[in-house]
């Protein structure tokens, strides 16, 4: 080797040597963040984003975003924001793959503004079909029900038991396939029947999703066909008291709500706590010609969270309870097989007390539904962070039935029903590790049901514990994403019970798999498409396989079917969605092949019982498929005035076989939803970016007669189809600097005589008329 080499050898050693000895970085990590003004919370368009030690930059879209790429994760960078007539912002910030920025930029006008840049992590969209409720419908229908607030979504429809009972239809699937999930927690209450409202209390509620399709590996076996997801708002962050009060009333039922929350921190200390109450009261309510006799309400909800911090640990307590009245239409409560005939045959219901009262008689429900809740996490690591919770919701449901005054029953429930339910999570959850993100975890829970003798079901004990996994890859700029999940659930339940209509001793054992797998390709920023296919199953519940009598809340007689074996479906969603500064259309294409399909069968005929005569219900079971469509779109015309449209179609159909026959041949499954259609116009006044600008807003519904009916048919012929008006309104202003909101709805703006497919009482009467409702709601700090 010559001295040159040599020379130049060592020169080299010198060179690379420190850089052999750091450790490798990876390069292909983007910094993605928004700009919004700070007066307005408007996007702001074409912002420069500048990084000027890396010689990098970019513009934000037209809903304020950007996103840089290639950068290199652990390196440290000062980010340049600046925009026409605003102040420039500068941010140093240490590059990971969850970080993403909030830039609030303030104009030369409004220097005494406060400046905000916050780093959080960044939550991608879900492969999964979802619909979101705009918090503008949110707040106009929270003095209702739930029901009303999901049916704005497309491919959500509700499953009513008179006018002031509700449950949402995903997709043509209700009740035990949907989990209602609050604050984490999967609601555990009676709801095998149509008249079992959820026992949630909207208004504790910041946001409410729909997640549409086999969700069992995120949600258990409860979520065939999807959940529903409402997430109350985070505890407070600054020091002090915050809060808000709404207060609504509507002109049909002459009902009245109020609901309000305390939010506390307590200074310069981890500690927070937020009180929240809801309490409603409603009388009769009015079809356009008469009034519907025994359809008062009341509620009477309460719930207190507290959240502190400990070094890496967090803590939340909550508690909460929902108190629930309904009284049940008079009129669907027939003595004998003639009267019910006749009952069915009319126009108008007979045996209704046709007057206006607050006063709630028999028939009549009264629920109650308490939840304790305990979750808590700990950050193991920058990456990995363990959470556990541990709940116990207690659920009271009485039934009360028309009886003789001087009857020993006259002040006992007819049906009691008691549910314990406790439950245990641990997850452990991770952020990204070479662009894998998700987490593993154990649940278990134990169920104490109990009836008490002649009910309904038997009582029951159930039992049951899950495993579970769910990863998803994300690599930008790839414009794939993928996700994987599985999912093992066991259950067990031993049911007992003597008395007159049972005498059972039975305990029942199921265990299965369930899997998701679902990929989504970004087109450009604002057009994805994303398919999702899962296998999900559910074990038959004890009331369908053992019910047997009288359901006084649904005025119907209801019989299970022992033999009932697991249910197991594969449901398929393709989704095509776009969305961009305020333009958004979403379509999703679905197919649920189910086996071993159990549903509820009506017979085309009556049940003569010492109570009355009633309508006949069996479970039966049987291969099905159900498929269809929803969609959206949300499109800006001009100047303040856009077009709004939804559509949710289904198709249900099952393998059935003609009495004495053995060769299978298609026939329609009963009680699917009719197709649906929702479109209007929407004018926004100005352009004020408050989170409830000023609109107006006139839409109409349309629902189809029913054509696919069972070949047995149906008592009655399926309601024609209709279409009703609805008439949104709100305008928000400032008392001191204090938001006001004040809303305006009127629904069934013409007073229109109609009946829902979907209602169990069609039989007996019309559903509401016009419905005015005034609502204020006041935050305050």
């Amino acid at each position: 080797m010559t001295r040159t080499h040599r020379v130049a050898w060592a020169f080299g050693i010198l060179w690379c040597g420190p850089a052999l000895s750091l450790p490798a970085q990876h390069c292909h990590t983007p910094l993605r963040g928004y700009v919004f003004d700070a007066e307005t919370r408007e996007p702001l368009p074409f912002a420069t984003v500048r990084l000027p030690d890396a010689g990098r930059g970019t513009q934000t879209d037209e809903s304020g975003a950007f996103a840089i790429p290639d950068l290199c994760t652990d390196s440290v960078y000062a980010v340049e924001v600046s925009h026409i007539g605003c102040i420039h912002q500068t941010q140093v910030v240490k590059l990971s793959e969850t970080t993403e920025l909030l830039f609030q930029l303030v104009h030369d006008d409004a220097l005494l503004q406060e400046i905000i840049v916050a780093e959080k992590a960044y939550t991608p969209p879900p492969i999964q079909a979802e619909s979101v409720v705009r918090r503008e419908d949110l707040s106009a229908t929270q003095g209702l029900n739930l029901g009303e607030t999901l049916r704005r979504l497309p491919g959500v429809s509700t499953l009513n038991t008179g006018a002031t009972i509700s449950k949402p239809v995903i997709q043509g699937l209700h009740s035990n396939r949907i989990a209602v999930v609050q604050n984490n927690l999967a609601i555990e209450g009676q709801q095998w029947g149509s008249e079992h409202a959820p026992e949630v209390d909207p208004f504790a509620a910041a946001q409410i999703r729909v997640v549409k399709g086999a969700s069992g590996v995120r949600y258990g076996v409860g979520a065939m066909a999807g959940a529903v997801v409402l997430e109350p708002a985070p505890l407070r962050e600054a020091d002090g008291l915050g809060g808000w009060l709404s207060l609504g009333g509507f002109s049909n039922g002459r009902s009245g709500v109020a609901s309000g929350a305390l939010d506390y921190r307590l200074p310069g200390s981890p500690f927070a706590l937020r009180v929240q109450g809801t309490a409603k009261r409603s009388g009769n309510l009015r079809a356009p010609d008469y009034w519907l006799g025994n359809t008062g309400a009341a509620e009477l909800n309460g719930s207190a969270t507290a959240g502190w911090a400990a070094g890496r640990w967090r803590h939340e307590l909550s508690g909460s309870v929902v108190n629930q009245r309904f009284g049940i239409l008079r009129a669907a409560h027939i003595g004998n097989l003639t009267d019910l005939q006749k009952a069915i045959e009319s126009d108008t219901p007979r045996n209704n007390p046709n007057y206006f009262t607050y006063d709630i008689e028999r028939p009549y429900q009264d629920v109650q539904h308490s939840v304790g809740q305990f979750k808590t996490s700990y950050r193991l690591s920058d990456q990995w962070k363990l959470s556990g919770q541990l709940a116990r919701q207690f659920n009271r449901r009485r039934e009360f039935d028309v009886v003789r005054s001087n009857s020993s029953a006259a002040g006992k429930p007819q049906q009691s029903f008691r549910l314990a339910t406790t439950t245990l999570d641990v997850t452990a959850e991770h952020l990204p590790i070479n662009h894998w993100q998700g987490g593993v975890g154990v649940q278990a829970f134990q169920q104490h049901n109990e009836v008490g003798k002649d009910g309904l079901i038997p009582d029951f004990d159930s039992y049951g514990a899950s495993v579970w996994a769910m990863e998803r890859w994300r690599r930008f700029p790839s414009p794939w994403e993928l996700e994987f999940g599985l999912r093992y659930d066991y259950r067990s339940a031993r049911a007992v019970t003597e008395g007159n209509l049972m005498d059972i001793d039975t305990t029942v054992h199921f265990a299965n798999l369930s899997g998701t797998a679902g990929v989504a390709y970004h087109l450009n920023p604002y057009l994805r498409i994303q398919l999702n296919s899962g296998y999900a199953w559910r074990p038959p519940s004890v009331y369908e396989l053992f019910a047997r009598g009288v359901h006084h809340g649904t005025a119907t007689y209801e019989q299970g079917r022992p033999d009932l074996l697991a249910e197991k479906s594969w449901n398929t969603q393709l989704s095509l969605v776009y969305a961009r500064a305020g333009k958004e259309v979403s379509l999703t294409l679905y197919r649920n092949q189910a086996r071993d399909f159990i549903y509820l069968d009506p017979q085309n005929d009556f049940v003569l019982t010492i109570r009355g005569a009633y309508p006949a219900y069996f479970y039966a079971q049987a291969d099905a498929v159900l498929q269809g469509f929803d969609a959206r779109v949300d499109w800006p015309l001009f100047a303040g005035l856009s077009v709004e449209a939804a559509a949710g179609l289904v198709r249900g159909y099952r393998m059935a076989a003609d009495s004495g026959e053995t060769d299978l041949h298609r026939d329609w499954l009963p009680l699917m939803p009719v197709d649906r259609f929702q479109y209007g116009l929407r004018y926004t006044f100005g352009r004020k970016p408050d989170r409830s600008p000023t609109f107006l807003r006139l839409s109409a519904t349309t629902a189809l007669e029913q054509t696919r009916i069972p070949e047995a048919g149906l008592l009655a012929p399926a309601p024609p189809a209709f279409t009703f008006l609805t008439l949104d309104a709100a305008h928000t202003l400032r008392v001191g600097k204090q938001p006001l909101e004040i809303g305006l709805m009127i629904q069934n703006l013409t007073n229109l005589r109609y009946r829902e497919y979907l209602n169990f009482f069609r039989f007996y009467a019309d559903e509401p008329g016009v419905n005015a409702g005034l609502r204020v709601r006041m935050g305050f700090e």
